[in-house]
């Protein structure tokens, strides 16, 4: 089982499943046991806000989209790694943390790809 997929005893708040299609999409993710899950944006934006929530371990997010922007909120302890396909893409991280605080026991992968369109990583 990967980490996008979740069993019968896994809490739903624990992933997201999202599609925006012509359209726009703004979460604001509060589990504290956060594992991952799927983003497609077509010819939209999607903004996930994770400012209160919370990782043990690892996640995995898959961002997919085209013609599109995906703005991801993260608070300034988690590691973020990148592993997109970007084609005419880009990745922009602008988060102002101070680095040396980061927790090693919060990863968030970021793992999909991208056409046309741009991901930001953000904190508040």
């Amino acid at each position: 089982m990967t980490n996008t997929q979740a069993s019968a005893t896994d809490n739903s708040e624990d992933y997201i499943n999202s599609i925006a299609i012509f359209g726009g999409i703004q979460k604001t993710i509060i589990s504290k046991d956060f594992k991952g899950g799927k983003v497609s944006t077509i010819f939209g934006e999607t903004v996930l806000d994770f400012t209160y929530a919370d990782i043990k371990g690892l996640a995995v997010l898959e961002i997919s989209q085209a013609f599109g922007k995906t703005v991801v909120i993260v608070p300034c302890n988690w590691r973020i790694e990148t592993d997109q396909t970007l084609l005419l893409a880009t990745e922009e991280d602008k988060r102002n943390c101070d680095f040396k605080n980061i927790d090693a026991d919060k990863v968030l992968i970021i793992t999909g790809g991208s056409l046309f369109a741009v991901v930001t990583i953000v904190n508040l």
